[in-house]
């Protein structure tokens, strides 16, 4: 699974790339290295509830709710690792960073949330580990936009969320969407993040979408020539370690040269982008301890109930 990507933007170039109001109150931290628990920005629908809010009174009357929302996206923080709405009744903590595209629909834990409270997440690149025969550590490879290798080309992956509370204060987590491999980068892991296309942005976190065959289009794994990889420093394995050269190209020893997949980028950066993934096991999880990770109280899951792989 990959468990780590970039969002290099502020909140004023977020915001205004992706049309979005910023409520993120200027707590929002640019990052070379997103890991898990991390709070990072996702754009929703305008019309949806912040963190905490008590639904029964933003229920109280749907009519005058609908008659002030106005519509549009707005830029929220989340927290990586999606609570499901039942987490805080029966199985406190436990998180999910990734939903399986082929499941989101029908498990107990995403379909609520991907049935009304659908998000987007921006991205500028992502981080995937090649398992080395013979070798402990894998090699890393960064994966961005076509055409842009440094920390400008913005994506935004497929993603769900959810509100509420966490030891008496708000909370809003979320979880990336994946499905099979991307075109080109199969060498790397047999998933991919689903990365929503720019004209469907608006579709895709429209809370009174609700139909399935609609938002199948969505969910297909990102086409060829979009991507382009090199091989980084393992130095990215640790979230101790968030600094711009952690993108930088390196040579591969035993090659002589690094290896990165060359490709022509579509119409469109903004269009399509990607992450990978872990899912939802219905309560069967071990926990996920990641380098330089301060200690989390809950569970990562992974999609077969194992323990994550985590690069070291």
């Amino acid at each position: 699974m990959c468990g780590r990507y970039t969002q290099t933007l502020s909140a004023d170039e977020l915001a205004a790339a992706m049309s979005a109001a910023d409520e993120t109150h200027g707590a929002l931290r640019e990052s070379y290295n997103v890991a898990p628990t991390t709070a990072m920005p996702i754009v929703m629908a305008s019309a949806q509830p912040a963190a905490g809010t008590d639904r029964a009174a933003a229920g109280a009357d749907s009519a005058q709710a609908q008659a002030v929302a106005v519509p549009g996206r707005v830029l929220r923080l989340a927290t990586w690792g999606l609570e499901p709405r039942w987490g805080n009744a029966r199985h406190s903590g436990n998180r999910m960073i990734n939903a399986r595209a082929e499941t989101v629909a029908s498990r107990p834990a995403f379909r609520s949330a991907f049935a009304a409270r659908r998000c987007l997440v921006p991205a500028t690149g992502f981080y995937e580990w090649q398992r080395v025969t013979g070798k402990r550590r894998g090699q890393p490879y960064y994966i961005h936009p076509a055409g842009h290798p440094g920390a400008d080309g913005l994506f935004a992956f497929a993603g769900i969320y959810e509100s509420g509370w966490h030891h008496g204060r708000p909370l809003a987590t979320f979880a990336i969407i994946t499905t099979e491999a991307a075109t080109g980068l199969e060498f790397l892991h047999d998933r991919s993040p689903v990365v929503v296309p720019r004209s469907a942005w608006s579709r895709w976190i429209d809370p009174e979408v609700r139909d399935c065959a609609d938002l199948a289009g969505v969910l297909r794994p990102v086409p060829a020539g979009v991507f382009a990889a090199h091989p980084v420093s393992s130095a990215v394995g640790s979230v101790r370690n968030d600094s711009p050269h952690l993108i930088d190209p390196v040579v591969l020893a035993e090659e002589g040269e690094a290896t990165g997949i060359e490709a022509t980028a579509l119409d469109g950066i903004g269009d399509i982008g990607g992450m990978n993934d872990i899912d939802d096991i219905d309560g069967r999880a071990t926990m996920s301890r990641i380098d330089g990770m301060p200690a989390h109280e809950g569970t990562l899951f992974d999609e077969d109930g194992a323990r994550p792989h985590v690069p070291r």
